[in-house]
């Protein structure tokens, strides 16, 4: 009994003292620990900015148009097809200014946009006793606009009223007597483009547009009497722009 209990205590004293060794040594590495700098977490990258394109803009613009005009000759009384007609391209460059407003609906852009330039389109036909030709010197056009915005770049239709001003020359070339009419005519506009914000307020554009001015007669008074002419001038234009957002 007497031997038991000294070999129980001859044991108890060596565990003791690994215990008290593994806390001295558990404490030292927590003071350690304490004394160490904290790590600093990486900071966050800010937020990317979003391009808001509400707002209004002025620009200008400039651009090439390849038309087609088609006239058609009738007779003045009954207004029966003599059997003539005539196709011919009518082309020119484009150039003026701009001026619109968008409003921003999350991805989505609504705006309104007019335009006003000058143009050079002309084109005519050579046949015989007849000659004509088709000139356009200003047109322009006031048009909604509907957008999806990828944060700087805008992706467009658009739409609308278009007007300009059209003189038709006929000539009879064995007088050669010719006559003139000219008249502010009206039609439609349609198109889409793209649009890049290349800073906060400068805004680059490519666009393609066609517009149809429609059919319309006129009556020959000196050239050709007794016939009437027919003509249906239609545009496609593609414009380059640059404008200033405020």
């Amino acid at each position: 009994m007497s031997s038991h209990l000294k070999n129980t205590r001859s044991l108890r004293t060596p565990i003791r003292m690994l215990l008290l060794a593994s806390a001295t040594i558990l404490a030292s590495h927590a003071a350690r620990a304490a004394d160490m700098p904290m790590r600093q977490a990486l900071p966050l990258p800010p937020p990317m900015m979003m391009f808001s394109w509400t707002g209004l803009y002025l620009g200008g613009q400039v651009g090439y148009s390849w038309g087609n005009d088609h006239t058609i000759e009738y007779l003045t009384a009954g207004g029966a097809f003599t059997g003539f007609q005539w196709k011919y391209p009518a082309n020119g460059v484009v150039g003026g200014g701009y001026a619109g407003y968008n409003y921003q609906i999350g991805p989505a852009v609504l705006g309104l946009e007019a335009d006003l330039e000058g143009a050079g389109n002309k084109g005519g036909f050579y046949d015989p006793p007849g000659a004509g030709d088709t000139k356009i010197s200003w047109q322009g056009s006031v048009r909604g606009r509907l957008g999806y915005a990828v944060n700087r770049v805008l992706f467009y239709g658009t739409g609308g009223f278009s007007f300009a001003d059209i003189s038709h020359t006929y000539v009879e070339v064995a007088t050669p007597i010719s006559e003139t009419t000219k008249e502010i005519r009206s039609g439609w506009t349609v198109g889409g483009g793209i649009e890049f914000a290349v800073t906060d307020n400068i805004l680059a554009k490519a666009e393609y547009r066609y517009t149809d001015y429609g059919k319309y007669r006129y009556d020959s008074k000196t050239a050709f009497p007794g016939l009437t002419g027919e003509q249906q001038p239609t545009l496609n234009t593609v414009r380059l722009g640059v404008a200033y957002k405020f």
